[in-house]
């Protein structure tokens, strides 16, 4: 249980969190300027928790037409 909390609270940098999206990093900034997806500001730097990465995902899922 604590093992999930850990994983899914992880800071990811933005190269990290685009691998894990399968995005270049210049969508997922562009996504950071637009407000899109949370992230964690920690001076100049940005950080992203996985489990916000996921739930970005999840919002942008599309059903099917079926």
């Amino acid at each position: 249980m604590k093992d999930d909390f850990v994983s899914n609270n992880e800071l990811l940098t933005i190269e990290e969190a685009a691998s894990l999206l399968k995005l270049k990093k210049s969508r997922l900034r562009k996504a950071v300027f637009r407000k899109e997806v949370k992230y964690v500001k920690l001076g100049a730097l940005i950080r992203f928790k996985r489990a916000h990465l996921v739930e970005w995902i999840e919002q942008h899922t599309v059903g099917s037409a079926a």
